[in-house]
């Protein structure tokens, strides 16, 4: 497979669809992992998250129409925990509300919840299926309170491995949509920005860097190593240099190895940002 499918509007999807369909899904274990850390003194906790694609469109001329998929990740902002971090939209659990949305997507009441990738995710089995309904519901819920993308505007393509964050016990069930239509953003005191990174960027060498933490020595007495460092991607937009890392970082690569199936670049060492890491980093809020 080659990048040319990032511009195909109508292809790109169906293979998505597929590819998560038959990609492994580990929502059942991770949550009976997390009933199991109830009564522990740190328990684990959980939330979804709408990893959300849009196909950006160019008009050349006035038949000749371009474009290419893109994904949106909000910017915290500096008033919740990792202020200023690119993360996908959502967050903790809401039990009343989500039950809700389960419900509402699981007996079909919206025209928008029916279609391939709801026929690929019942074929999973009716618990695994229930779960992904709800981690959808709760996703969506989110992105609507975070950045008012509403859930008629979203079409769902299925759902991708958890992801386990061991800094802060939290484990983030993904689940990938398309943004149909521009939308009228209305940011919750949560987000500072929307970014739009193509995915192609992602293919990019230069594009990948070490992201070197200073870290403070409330931190380090805690066990934090300084410098903490990771691997990071590296995105320039409207000239200010945004910085992908951590667990939204791993998600979106876990995404295009599942669906894509080409090598990505990693960090060769030679470029190295670095930053300093803020006393409350951790201390905040726990939004995903």
């Amino acid at each position: 497979m080659d990048l040319s499918i990032l511009g195909d509007q109508i292809e790109f999807p169906k293979h998505v669809i597929e590819a998560l369909a038959q990609a492994p899904l580990d929502y059942l274990e991770q949550l009976e992992f997390i009933g199991k850390q109830r009564s522990s003194l740190t328990p684990w906790e959980g939330g979804g998250v709408l990893l959300p694609l849009y196909f950006s469109e160019k008009k050349k001329g006035n038949r000749d129409r371009s474009g290419q998929y893109i994904v949106l990740l909000n910017k915290r902002s500096k008033k919740v925990q990792q202020g200023g971090d690119l993360c996908a939209p959502g967050g903790g659990i809401h039990p009343v509300l989500d039950r809700i949305s389960q419900h509402i997507l699981k007996v079909g009441l919206l025209p928008w919840a029916r279609g391939l990738a709801f026929e690929r995710a019942k074929q999973r089995g009716k618990a695994v299926y229930e779960k992904i309904l709800f981690f959808l519901g709760n996703a969506l819920r989110e992105s609507w309170e975070e950045i008012r993308l509403s859930p008629f505007n979203v079409e769902f393509w299925g759902p991708l491995q958890a992801y386990r964050l061991q800094s802060r016990r939290w484990i983030i069930f993904p689940v990938v949509g398309r943004v149909k239509q521009p939308w009228q953003t209305k940011l919750s005191w949560e987000v500072e920005k929307i970014v739009s990174i193509p995915l192609k960027a992602f293919f990019w060498p230069d594009n990948y860097a070490i992201y070197s933490l200073k870290v403070p020595e409330t931190l380090t007495a805690h066990g934090i190593p300084d410098p903490w460092e990771f691997p990071c991607f590296v995105y320039d937009q409207d000239g200010e240099e945004e910085i992908l890392w951590g667990a939204t970082f791993n998600i979106m690569r876990t995404f295009l190895n599942t669906t894509l199936h080409l090598p990505l670049p990693s960090p060769d060492g030679r470029r190295v940002i670095h930053r300093p890491l803020v006393s409350n980093y951790f201390s905040r809020s726990r939004e995903i």
